[in-house]
C-alpha cells in the first residue's frame, strides 16, 4: 500500500494496523499500566497525533508511545515508510492476533470465481447454465451488497462483468448475447454504486453511463432508468443538483410506470432540495408516492432482484425523509425516515441502510433542537465495521458535525462529544486510496 496517503509514521501504523481508534487508545493504557506510568490517550488526542498536531505532548506519554509503537516519538510524527508484515502491526500491538473471517471468506468467494472463470475458457461453447450462474451471481450480489464491504464488492463485481465479456467472445447466439449484454450491464451498476460508495466519483459515473448503455442495447428500460437515476445520484453528491435535474427529465421519458419512475421521482426530489426548491421538492414527492402506490410490475430488477437494485417502502420512504430534511422541514423529515426504520423488517425489496436513515434521523431531531434525541439516533451506528463505512454515511457524518459547530450547539458540551466522536469514526473508513483497478 502507498505510503503517500498517510500525514505521519504514526497515521500508517494505527490504519494499517488490526485495531480501531478506540481500541488502540484501550491497548495503549494498558502498556502504560504495564511500564507503571501515569499517561492515557483520548481517540480525540491520537487523532491529532496522528495528524501531527502534537502541541506539548508529555514527556510519560511519548516514552509509552515509543514503546508501545517501537519508534521513537519522533518518527513517529515524521513520514510514512515502508514496512515489513511485523512493523505494520505495530509493536505491542501485534501481540493479540485474529482471523480476519470477512477476508477468509472473500478468499474462498474469488477462488471459486476463479474457477468458474477458468472452466468457461476451456469450454468449447457457451452453457446455457453458465449463463443461468452468472445472472445468478449479479443477482446475490445486488442482494447482499449493503452486508459487504465496497472494496470486495468492486473485486466480485469485476469478475462479473469480466466474464460476462469473455462469454460474449465465445458465442454468437442473439438470445445469449442480450442475457450477457444485460449481465454486464447489472455488474455496471453494481460497479457504480460501489465507486460511489468509496467517494471515487468518475468512476461512478462512467460505470452508470456503461450500464446505461448495455441496457439500451437490449432495450431493458428498468435498467436504462435505474442508470439515469444513479448518475442523478452522484451528480447531487458531487454538487450538481441541476444537472441532476436535467438527468431525471431526459429519463422520465422513456421510464416504466410504478417503481422505476417512483425511484427517479424521489431522487428528482432530492436534487431539488439542494437547489433550495421546497416546492419542486413536494411536487416531486407527491408523484413519486402516487407512483409508488400504483402498484408493482413484475420485472427482474426492482421487484425480482432487489436488494441494491430494490425499491421498496423503506427506501422510498428514506429518499423522501432526506429530500424534506435538506429543505429544512425537520419534523417531516423525522416522520417519513421513521416511517421508513419501521417498514424495513417486512419490506420484501429491502435496498435500505439502515445505519443512513439513522444519521438522517440524527440530522432532523438536531434540526427540530433535539440534541439528547439526535444523539439516541446514533447509537446504532457506531459499532458499524469501518470497512462497512461508505460515503452514503460518512458524508452524511459530516455535514451532522458542521451543523453541531453553529451557533445553536457550539458551546454544548454534549455537541463537541458527538463531534469527536464522529471524526472517530470517520477516520476509521476504509482507506480510498489503494483500490483495485475496476
Amino acid at each position: 500500500m502507498a505510503t503517500a496517503q498517510y500525514r505521519t509514521l504514526l497515521e500508517q501504523l494505527v490504519r494499517q494496523g488490526r485495531w480501531t481508534i478506540e481500541e488502540t487508545c484501550v491497548a495503549f493504557e494498558k502498556t502504560a499500566r504495564e511500564m507503571r506510568e501515569s499517561a492515557t490517550l483520548s481517540p480525540r488526542q491520537l487523532a491529532r497525533w496522528m495528524r501531527g498536531d502534537v502541541g506539548q505532548a508529555r514527556p510519560v506519554a511519548q516514552r509509552v508511545a515509543e514503546e508501545f509503537w517501537g519508534h521513537s516519538f519522533e518518527a513517529l510524527l515524521g513520514s510514512p515508510q515502508v514496512m515489513s508484515d511485523h512493523e505494520r502491526r505495530g509493536g505491542a500491538a501485534a501481540s493479540s492476533p485474529s482471523v480476519d473471517v470477512e477476508s477468509l471468506e472473500a478468499a474462498a468467494l474469488m477462488a471459486a470465481h476463479e474457477s468458474f472463470e477458468h472452466a468457461a475458457r476451456t469450454a468449447g461453447e457457451v452453457d446455457p447454465g453458465d449463463i443461468s450462474r452468472l445472472h445468478e451471481s449479479v443477482w446475490q450480489l445486488a442482494r447482499r451488497y449493503h452486508s459487504t464491504p465496497p472494496l470486495q464488492l468492486l473485486a466480485e463485481g469485476r469478475h462479473i462483468r469480466n466474464l460476462s465479456y469473455l462469454l460474449l467472445e465465445r458465442t454468437r447466439r442473439p438470445a445469449q448475447t442480450a442475457e450477457l449484454y444485460l449481465t454486464a450491464g447489472q455488474a455496471c451498476g453494481l460497479l457504480s454504486v460501489a465507486s460511489f460508495d468509496l467517494a471515487l466519483w468518475d468512476a461512478a459515473e462512467e460505470q452508470a453511463r456503461s450500464a446505461h448503455t448495455y441496457a439500451d442495447l437490449v432495450g431493458h428500460d428498468d435498467l436504462r432508468a435505474w442508470s439515469r437515476g444513479t448518475q442523478a445520484v452522484i451528480a447531487n453528491w458531487r454538487g450538481q443538483p441541476r444537472r441532476a435535474v436535467d438527468l431525471i427529465g431526459g429519463a422520465l421519458s422513456e421510464a416504466p410506470s410504478g417503481i422505476a419512475t417512483a425511484r427517479l421521482r424521489a431522487i428528482e426530489a432530492r436534487a431539488w432540495a439542494e437547489l433550495g426548491q421546497a416546492g419542486q421538492v413536494r411536487d416531486s414527492l407527491r408523484l413519486a408516492d402516487d407512483e409508488l402506490a400504483s402498484g408493482w410490475r413484475d420485472d427482474d430488477l426492482y421487484g425480482g432482484t432487489g436488494g441494491e437494485f430494490g425499491w421498496g417502502p423503506s427506501r422510498h420512504a428514506a429518499c423522501a425523509g432526506t429530500a424534506l430534511l435538506n429543505v429544512g422541514h425537520a419534523d417531516s423529515a423525522a416522520s417519513r425516515i421513521r416511517e421508513a426504520i419501521t417498514a424495513l423488517p417486512e419490506d420484501p425489496l429491502g435496498g435500505l441502510v439502515p445505519a443512513r436513515a439513522q444519521i438522517d434521523l440524527a440530522a432532523a431531531e438536531l434540526m427540530a433542537g433535539r440534541l439528547d434525541a439526535s444523539a439516541a439516533a446514533l447509537d446504532e451506528v457506531w459499532a458499524l465495521p469501518a470497512p462497512h463505512r461508505r460515503q452514503g454515511l460518512t458524508g452524511r457524518l459530516d455535514q451532522l458535525a458542521r451543523h453541531l459547530t453553529s451557533r445553536d450547539w457550539r458551546d454544548a458540551r454534549e455537541a463537541g462529544e458527538l463531534r469527536d466522536r464522529i471524526e472517530v469514526f470517520n477516520a476509521e473508513a476504509t482507506s480510498r486510496k489503494a483500490l483495485p483497478s475496476a
